[in-house]
């Protein structure tokens, strides 16, 4: 799958993925370099930790701007068949993401559209509220997720491919047509 970057870049973006583990791991770099190199990034992103009770990984949400961790899953035992994902802690990741949209940062990180969003729910209006405020955003989006992603966003996103090459050329074309536009004096007026 190649990029969608083009001059027009659009500041929403879609880290298309097939493995969460790879997707976690490039965001993570990815926002750890933006953040060193003097920008100021704000959201969540996704990180895999230690096993549950239910042998089961865990999986948190990392706030990139204080370093909270928020487990988004439920223990809900060995034999349990139910949705494991903690509707309180999507809650509080909401909240994370809202406030970091009022602080405006240069770059909003929000760790997935997935099922809730294609419901309708979870952080589904902190994206558009993200899109519409003209905040660069990145979201990851699994592969097969994609279809609806795209009714979604109805083309107004940048979908990359699942490589720290393809952030990079997102992130420099946001950059470039966020720059100021330097502003020419002319002498002879006046």
């Amino acid at each position: 799958m190649s990029g969608r970057v083009s001059s027009d870049v659009n500041t929403l973006a879609a880290l298309v993925f097939e493995d969460s583990e790879a997707a976690n791991g490039i965001v993570e770099a990815f926002a750890r370099d933006v953040s060193l190199a003097g920008h100021r990034i704000g959201g969540v992103i996704q990180i895999a930790d230690a096993t549950q009770a239910c042998d089961c990984r865990d999986t948190l949400l990392y706030d990139v701007e204080t370093g909270e961790r928020v487990s988004i899953l439920q223990d809900l035992g060995r034999q349990s068949q139910s949705c494991r994902v903690d509707t309180s802690a999507i809650a509080h990741a909401a909240h994370l993401i809202a406030t970091a949209l009022e602080r405006s940062p240069d770059l909003l990180f929000i760790n997935r559209f997935g099922k809730l969003e294609i419901e309708g729910n979870g952080l589904l209006s902190e994206i558009g509220a993200a899109a519409v405020a003209g905040i660069p955003t990145l979201v990851c989006v699994p592969a097969r997720f994609l279809e609806a992603w795209r009714r979604f966003t109805m083309g107004f996103d940048e979908e990359l491919p699942c490589s720290a090459e393809a952030l990079q050329q997102w992130w420099s074309a946001v950059k470039q047509r966020s720059a100021p536009t330097p502003v020419s004096i002319d002498a002879s007026s006046g």
